[in-house]
């Protein structure tokens, strides 16, 4: 059985993962997250989803979280990554759960914070595409976890989802059909 290839879901970035080298500042300091809405163009098994984010201090950690969409906010929690951000760049972040579906058309949220208390501070470049979307802060000097909106007119940062696509169901059909005839050529030869 052959592996299924990996395909781009959804991406703010230029050719060869570029965005801005200026971005959304994030961390211990004020706002403890920002996160961004996006809808994958194809549904798959999550791949990995890679980032452009600066150099971070304190803890230099980053946490990066995936949520469903609720209604344009932040909904249900689907998974937790980390990041080392003692050096800037691009970040790609594996997923390991092979259970995890995106589906096409849906909106999900990608969410990068730091623990308040954490000293952490950095930054998620913006996307150097013009790419505008949905966007959520979360502040410390206000409630813990507190969001606002930027709307559907922030310049969203910088970052790509990457999933292994589920074959439609004629192609499972086809592909059923096709071995069954192989094993009855088989048990005739």
């Amino acid at each position: 059985m052959t592996s299924q290839a990996v395909v781009v879901a959804f991406s703010t970035h230029g050719p060869a993962f570029s965005a801005k080298t200026q971005g959304w500042g994030y961390g211990d300091i004020k706002d403890t997250r920002i996160a961004s809405q996006f809808s994958p163009s194809i549904s798959g098994a999550l791949h990995s989803i890679a980032l452009s984010l600066q150099s971070g201090s304190g803890t230099k950690v980053t946490k990066v979280s995936l949520f469903k969409d609720s209604g344009n906010d932040i909904g249900s929690l689907l998974a937790i990554f980390e990041a080392d951000v003692s050096t800037g760049g691009l970040k790609t972040l594996n997923n390991s759960n092979p259970d995890l579906q995106l589906v096409s058309g849906e909106k999900y949220w990608i969410e990068s914070s730091a623990a308040i208390g954490s000293g952490m501070y950095g930054a998620w470049n913006e996307n150097n595409q013009g790419i505008r979307g949905f966007m959520k802060f979360g502040q410390v000097n206000q409630t813990p976890n507190s969001t606002y909106n930027v709307g559907p007119n922030g310049s969203l940062p910088a970052f790509t989802v990457n999933v292994t696509p589920v074959p439609e169901p004629s192609t499972l059909l086809a592909m059923g059909f096709f071995a069954s005839m192989t094993a009855l050529r088989r048990r005739k030869g």
